[in-house]
Formats: C-alpha cells, sequence, structure tokens
C-alpha cells in the first residue's frame, strides 16, 4: 500500500503541482485547505506524513497546527515538513524547527520545488516493501 501524504497548504495552485510530483512518485496524497482542516483530517485519515505551510487562515496558522499536531495521540509521530516564505521578510527573524513552539522534523523556505519536497519526504518515510 503506497504512503499517504497530507498537503496542508491554502495555495491550491501548489498543492495541485506537489500532489502531481509526489503521485508520480507512489504517493497517495490528499489535501486540506487551513490549518484546522489540517488538523482534523491528520486525525481522521493518518496519514504517514503532512506537509503544512505556515501562512494560511491566520499567519502563524502551521505553527498553531504542529503544536496541536504534536500534543494529539493519533498524530504525535507523523513527520511533518513545514514549508513557508516567513523568512523572507525583513524582520531580521529566522524561523525553523523548534522543539516546543514549532515541533517539525523539517524546515524548508519557499520557494521551494515538488522535487525538493520528495527528497525530504523519501528521507524521513521508509522505502516500500
Amino acid at each position: 500500500m503506497p504512503h499517504t501524504i497530507l498537503i496542508v497548504d491554502d495555495d491550491e495552485d501548489f498543492v495541485t503541482v506537489l500532489s502531481e510530483v509526489l503521485q508520480a512518485s507512489g504517493f497517495q496524497t490528499f489535501a486540506a485547505y487551513s490549518g484546522v482542516e489540517g488538523v482534523a483530517k491528520a486525525r481522521t485519515e493518518r496519514p504517514d506524513a503532512i506537509v503544512l505551510d505556515v501562512t494560511m487562515e491566520s499567519a502563524g496558522a502551521g505553527f498553531k497546527a504542529a503544536r496541536e499536531l504534536r500534543k494529539d495521540e493519533t498524530t504525535r509521530d507523523t513527520p511533518l515538513i513545514m514549508l513557508t516564505a516567513i523568512n523572507q521578510g525583513d524582520a531580521g527573524l529566522r524561523y525553523g524547527a523548534d522543539e516546543d513552539w514549532n515541533p517539525v522534523d523539517v524546515f524548508l523556505d519557499k520557494p521551494v520545488t515538488g522535487d525538493q519536497v520528495l527528497a525530504e519526504i523519501n528521507k524521513i518515510l521508509p522505502a516500500e516493501s
């Protein structure tokens, strides 16, 4: 059975392109378009990995979703790959993975290609047998 990947991003075009790249590599994908929807789908669908944007229905929706996913018994150990353009600003701050505030496994700055995300998923998930 193929690995399942939940893509949580409010950019429908990005979700479509990433889904096509992942499906071409043998993954099954499904999508959510907000942090709230992503947490709910993760709890019911139990994906093998989650690709999560930061800025969706609010500026930090992805950060909040990541913390909620890590607190939940059903999603606590699901690998999280966070994508964001938040580091492109001039604020002088850099965000990244953090055990408490941003508990993700991989943090990638946008723009990012589907192949870059695919490479990270392949590092995180065991090969199919």
